[in-house]
C-alpha cells in the first residue's frame, strides 16, 4: 500500500530489495523454577508447577523430574525441547 517513486537517497541496487526495516528481538525465557538460567525444556500438564506450559533449565528439570539414577519419577506430563522465540 505504500507505493512511491524512487528517491536519490534510496538504495539504488535492486539486489538490496526488499529492505529489512524491522527485526524483532528474540525472546529468551528463563527457567520457571530458578529464574536464573535460560529454559531448555518446556512441560505441559506438569503436576509440580502451577502453570502450563512451564519452562525449565536442565538442572531444575533433572532435580524435579528424575531420581538419582536419571530415571523419570513420573510420566503423566508432556515435555519437549524449548527453542527460544
Amino acid at each position: 500500500r505504500d507505493v512511491r517513486l524512487i528517491h536519490p537517497d534510496d538504495v539504488q541496487m535492486r539486489s538490496e530489495y526488499p529492505l529489512l526495516i524491522f527485526q524483532s528481538r528474540q525472546q529468551m525465557r528463563k527457567c520457571t523454577i530458578c529464574a536464573t538460567f535460560l529454559a531448555k525444556l518446556v512441560t505441559h500438564h506438569d503436576r509440580l508447577v502451577p502453570q502450563s506450559p512451564a519452562f525449565f533449565c536442565e538442572q531444575c528439570y533433572n532435580f524435579l523430574h528424575k531420581d538419582a539414577n536419571g530415571r523419570l519419577l513420573y510420566t503423566d506430563f508432556i515435555v519437549h525441547p524449548y527453542y527460544h522465540e
